[in-house]
């Protein structure tokens, strides 16, 4: 399913307003958020990402990684 959405959103990218997370926010450390597996879901938990920002849940699934968060926004 997240392939999908993936697809999805690479389909749809061309139209979307492309979103850089560093115009806002100091560049994110990947690496210490890929050996803990974060996700999503993680980021919502950990940082209250819904209280800035509406994330479209048609494009997106609890469970990406931020590897594939990474794929699509500039962190």
């Amino acid at each position: 399913m997240k392939y999908l959405t993936m697809v999805a959103a690479l389909v749809f990218a061309g139209s979307a307003v492309a979103v850089d997370c560093t115009d806002c926010h100091e560049k994110i450390d990947t690496t210490m958020h890929v050996e803990s597996e974060a996700t999503l879901a993680n980021c919502a938990d950990c940082h209250s990402i819904a209280d800035a920002h509406e994330i479209d849940m048609d494009l997106h699934t609890p469970d990406l990684t931020i590897t594939e968060c990474a794929d699509c926004h500039e962190m």
